[in-house]
């Protein structure tokens, strides 16, 4: 299947900018649009109110960085729970040390060599956490372990904390996902706008060619010196 084409915007203006000129130019275009609809039948009702409304519904469209924010405090939340996990491993590798002599079988089965690469990963910690709660349930472990002073609600929160690693690494995915989306719809609206804007103020080229007052209420500025826009 053809992969679908990713929305691009049509102007160089800000969301800000862009909200604020339909504003000025919807204006100016219902006090003069009798004289836009006598030359453009298209123009007449209810254009107006659609525009009116496609400019309302933009609005109430989150800001880019909201979605960040939202998106930003996800990373932030699933980073502390990793770290959380690591120092709960570590504190289980320590009692492991301990009740077996620092036995290098014992560590092993406890998933000791796989630490490393699992210590800062929000897809191999969880298993990691998940296989150290299955041996050190076992009973000829878990009596070891607790026998040197390991809590039995540390062992519990070993799996505790993988399904909380798991469920946050989902959160942050959906919210990535989330600001592609409020980036699509947005773009996509604000178009809509601007594709109006332009059209009006084409129009206005001949309407008001011998009006120079009215004419300029409709010149069309895209910015001259506009900002680079981030990826969105």
């Amino acid at each position: 299947m053809k992969k679908p084409e990713e929305v691009i915007r049509n102007f160089k203006k800000s969301d800000e900018e862009l909200l604020q000129q339909s504003d000025v130019k919807l204006a100016s275009f219902i006090k003069n649009k009798s004289r836009f609809v006598e030359r453009f039948p298209q123009l007449a009702d209810p254009f107006a109110t659609e525009w009116k409304e496609a400019t309302s519904n933009a609005r109430e469209i989150l800001p880019d960085y909201a979605s960040v924010s939202y998106q930003v405090n996800s990373t932030e939340a699933l980073n502390a729970q990793i770290e959380e996990g690591a120092n709960l491993y570590q504190s289980l590798l320590l009692y492991v040390r301990l009740a077996f002599s620092d036995d290098a079988t014992a560590l092993s089965l406890f998933g000791q060599p796989q630490y490393a690469a699992a210590s800062r990963s929000a897809i191999k910690l969880p298993l990691l956490l998940r296989t150290a709660f299955l041996q050190a349930s076992k009973p000829e472990f878990k009596d070891a372990l607790t026998g040197k002073g390991m809590k039995l609600a540390e062992i519990d929160q070993l799996l505790t904390m993988a399904d909380s690693i798991v469920d946050l690494d989902i959160a942050q995915d959906n919210a990535i996902k989330q600001r592609k989306l409020d980036a699509f719809n947005r773009i996509t609206a604000l178009n809509a706008i601007w594709e109006r804007i332009t059209l009006v103020c084409f129009c206005a080229k001949l309407v008001f060619q011998k009006d120079a007052t009215r004419y300029n209420l409709f010149l069309l500025n895209d910015g001259d010196n506009p900002e680079k826009k981030p990826e969105e």
